[in-house]
């Protein structure tokens, strides 16, 4: 029988023990025991404060194992706005917002809390995922511990995670934090945990993002992370289990130090995810905090209830959509000036399918905004912090947006800002129904109009939706289709005068129901399947027209930065059978006369050209001065499983080369050698 508790933690540890008995840490007379039903379990790490840039740079060798052989990327916090309408009121980037979010897998404006008050929280209805699994399942042991005490207990009116669970502990430090982990995870037996670490927080709050001691915080907690990790490889029953690691943070940080405003600093949070259940994709562009929950309701073995309106979707679940085919495309800005300099976020060209109709558009204006435009989350929340773009939370790596306020910023022509967004011509031929679904926010002001048509078979559009007011979160559109209709297409239609904006993403089109045929009459097929004449092979081809690639830059900051594009890599896979194949790269030294200098300097982020399912990038190097090995030792470009290996693969990366500032001048040459592998 599992016992269950409520526990704060009293007394002290020595900062050296990492593994005291389970009694310890009880109630008095009271020592629960975690006896798991499942093989397959989780333990989700929460940082408090951490930001991912800066994990990347610091000696965290336990986290950068863990984004090797999972996946990882980061995700932007809703932040406090302007906006007086609910549907687009923001929250705080504060940790009861923060870690709300992350526990129950729901944007604030579910959960409802916006500040380290929890006023209004929402937890009935959106509890916890550790409180869903013993609502659904309370066979499954669940297991927290805490050093921030609203999270594990009812201290300034939290109670994140209930004591419902099986055992929460309120520690009080991370030393008791880190040694109740390891002795619950390590002598028995969770299917699911969470673990919460404070101390990187406190060394923002007092030095700031950028100081020394933040850095020397975050090395002090991944190796904390591997004791934790340690514990559990030592488990008597590891062998026989199948985990998953999650590590998370609530918020970022200013440079200088704090949070709780609306600057990305602060909006900075990431998911990294690695384990039996996690497919190894490196960097990805589409990670949202709110996958967390879902991801450890799969592992647990628990289907999750559309009922229970969770934002999230398990990670490695296919969430891309043809918006993020623009991402290669993307450049930085034009005439907007609160964007960063050299931030990759904008183009006006629609995916493939899509068009744009600026017909009524007047000349002039933005040139980032004029009609609709496809950017991210990043570049446009930057244009112009405050007026709620921020809480477009629901939107993933490239989205579409009809933003007039930006627009109206330069001067432009006569008229109203007025851009039609057209999808392709979907098949309905033989279905009852047309049914539509994306994610959009939508700020309403005055005289703007936001409106969705729809045309059959080419035919006058039809008005199926409008906003007459602000709105925020995911719409589905279901439309009869009259009878013999073949195709059915939509237009998003926006216009507005110095109003605000619209933005999409997630558009999906289904057609269902089905009608009977006036009649029916077979057609006989044939094929011949002729011997091949040859068992298919794997090549690569380098798109170089033999000419060195020239790394262009200058003086940056207190070094010298040379870039420039990797020539496009393709690879080829005819094959009948195979595993797979990867692509490394590996430079020579750079030398010009008798000078020289190391490969090592040399660093690269891969990318591929376009999407494409089973293709997955390597991930990115940095040079020696930014922490990496850089490309002295070979280096994954790319990689393809058995799936994606199929046909051809176009594949590039982004070179950065770094020297110091004294580096003797001259034109160096060296020889960036690309190998591909068969894999078995």
């Amino acid at each position: 029988m599992r016992k269950i508790g409520h526990l704060a933690l009293a007394g002290s540890l020595a900062a050296g023990t990492f593994l005291v008995p389970a009694a310890a840490f009880a109630a008095e007379g009271d020592a629960p025991v975690l006896q798991g039903t499942r093989t397959d379990k989780t333990l989700v790490i929460g940082l408090d404060g951490a930001r991912l840039d800066k994990i990347e740079s610091a000696s965290t060798p336990n986290l950068h194992a863990l984004m090797q052989r999972g996946t990882y990327g980061h995700s932007l916090l809703y932040a406090t706005s302007d906006a007086p309408e609910v549907s687009q009121r923001g929250a705080q980037t504060v940790s009861g917002a923060g870690w709300s979010t992350i526990l129950t897998g729901v944007w604030t404006d579910k959960h409802n809390v916006r500040d380290n008050s929890f006023a209004g929280k929402n937890y009935a209805q959106y509890p916890s995922f550790l409180d869903r699994l013993e609502q659904v399942d309370p066979s499954i042991a669940t297991f927290a511990a805490s050093t921030w005490a609203p999270i594990t207990s009812s201290a300034s009116n939290g109670d994140i995670v209930s004591a419902g669970i099986d055992l929460r502990l309120a520690t009080g430090s991370d030393v008791k934090t880190e040694q109740a982990a390891v002795t619950y995870l390590g002598t028995q037996n969770p299917d699911v945990s969470f673990i919460h670490l404070d101390d990187i927080d406190g060394a923002g709050h007092s030095h700031g993002a950028d100081a020394a001691q933040y850095t020397a915080e975050l090395e002090v907690q991944d190796a904390r992370i591997g004791r934790i990790l340690a514990a559990i490889e030592a488990r008597p029953s590891r062998a026989a289990e199948n985990w998953n690691v999650i590590v998370t943070a609530d918020h970022g940080h200013l440079p200088t130090g704090g949070h709780g405003g609306r600057a990305q600093t602060e909006r900075a949070t990431f998911v990294i995810a690695a384990g039996d259940g996690i497919a190894a994709r490196g960097r990805q562009e589409n990670l949202a905090i709110t996958d967390i929950a879902p991801t450890v309701m799969r592992q647990a073995g628990v289907t999750v209830d559309p009922a229970w309106g969770l934002d999230g979707t398990s990670i490695g679940d296919d969430v891309t959509d043809d918006f993020d085919s623009l991402r290669p495309a993307l450049s930085g800005r034009v005439d907007e000036t609160g964007v960063p300099a050299g931030t990759l976020g904008f183009t006006t060209t629609p995916p493939s399918g899509w068009s744009v109709d600026n017909s009524a558009m007047p000349s002039g204006g933005v040139t980032e905004w004029r009609g609709w435009s496809f950017t991210t989350q990043t570049f446009w929340s930057a244009a112009e912090p405050g007026q709620a773009r921020e809480n477009f939370t629901r939107g993933r790596d490239v989205i579409a947006v009809a933003d007039s306020d930006e627009w109206d910023d330069k001067s432009h022509g006569a008229g109203r800002f007025d851009s039609t967004l057209v999808t392709p011509a979907y098949p309905v031929a033989g279905k009852e129904q047309a049914v539509l679904s994306f994610e959009h926010s939508y700020r309403h002001d005055r005289v703007q109009v936001a409106e969705v048509l729809v045309s059959f078979d080419g035919g006058a559009p039809v008005q199926v939706a409008a906003f007459p007011a602000s709105d925020n979160g995911k719409r589905t559109i279901v439309t009869d289709v009259p009878a013999g209709t073949r195709t059915a297409q939509y237009r998003f239609h926006y216009s507005g005068t110095n109003d605000w904006f619209w933005a999409l993403d997630q558009v999906r089109f289904a057609a269902q129901g089905g009608t009977d045929p006036a009649g029916s009459e077979g057609v006989a097929l044939q094929a011949v399947v002729e011997e091949p004449v040859a068992e298919g092979r794997l090549t690569m081809t380098v798109a170089s027209d033999g000419a060195p690639v020239t790394l262009e830059g200058g003086l940056d900051g207190d070094h010298l930065t040379y870039t420039a594009a990797l020539p496009v890599v393709s690879v080829s896979d005819t094959r009948r059978e195979a595993a797979g194949w990867a692509v490394s790269g590996q430079s020579t030294a750079f030398s010009t006369g008798t000078t020289t200098f190391g490969a090592e300097q040399l660093g690269w982020t891969p990318r591929l050209v376009l999407g494409k399912p089973g293709v997955v990038v390597g991930q990115r190097v940095s040079s020696v001065l930014g922490g990496g090995a850089g490309l002295s030792v070979p280096q994954t470009l790319a990689g393809a499983d058995a799936i994606g290996r199929k046909g051809t693969s176009d594949v590039t990366a982004d070179l950065a080369l770094e020297l110091p500032a004294d580096t003797a001048p001259g034109a160096y040459g060296a020889t960036l050698t690309m190998s591909l592998f068969p894999v078995d």
